[in-house]
């Protein structure tokens, strides 16, 4: 009996290791340097806080000046949402403009909201990703109109 108690807690000691190896050598090959741990062992970026947010238009929005925001994300497992604080004419201050969903990759989904200033009210654009400098720098090219560059406070 002794001895299947001790392979019992030698193989669960085993397992958790493998865990938290795999958890960790996922980060360091994104080499995202703040992560959450998702409860199946996936190990994803962790977009939490305060980002500075830099609103390129080109295309058709090309006309529509640059603009910059502070946003505040606040991530729930895997999916997050991004929250204006200063606003703009296009998107006032406490509106969500960005929200998401993660997975160990990068963005399984991610989408912005676009506005056109008395002409219509666009809605949520599917968005290209791209994940920088460490998990902190995040690039969305929203539906060819506008450009999103997120960096981390």
């Amino acid at each position: 009996m002794m001895n299947v108690q001790k392979t019992c807690i030698q193989m669960a000691l085993c397992a958790l290791i493998s865990l938290l190896y795999f958890g960790h050598t996922q980060a360091e090959e994104k080499g995202w340097e703040k992560t959450i741990t998702l409860q199946n062992g996936d190990v994803i970026l962790d977009m939490s806080g305060e980002w500075d947010m830099l609103n390129e238009g080109y295309g058709p929005f090309s006309i529509r000046p640059t603009l910059t925001d502070v946003l505040t994300i606040t991530q729930k497992g895997s999916t997050f949402t991004a929250v204006k604080q200063t606003g703009s004419l296009w998107v006032p201050k406490g509106a969500e403009t960005i929200k998401g969903e993660l997975d160990k990759n990068g963005f399984k989904e991610v989408h912005h909201y676009i506005h056109a200033k008395d002409l219509s009210n666009f809605g949520w654009e599917p968005c290209k990703w791209e994940i920088t400098d460490g998990g902190n720098k995040v690039v969305l090219d929203c539906g060819e109109r506008v450009k999103a560059t997120l960096t981390r406070k």
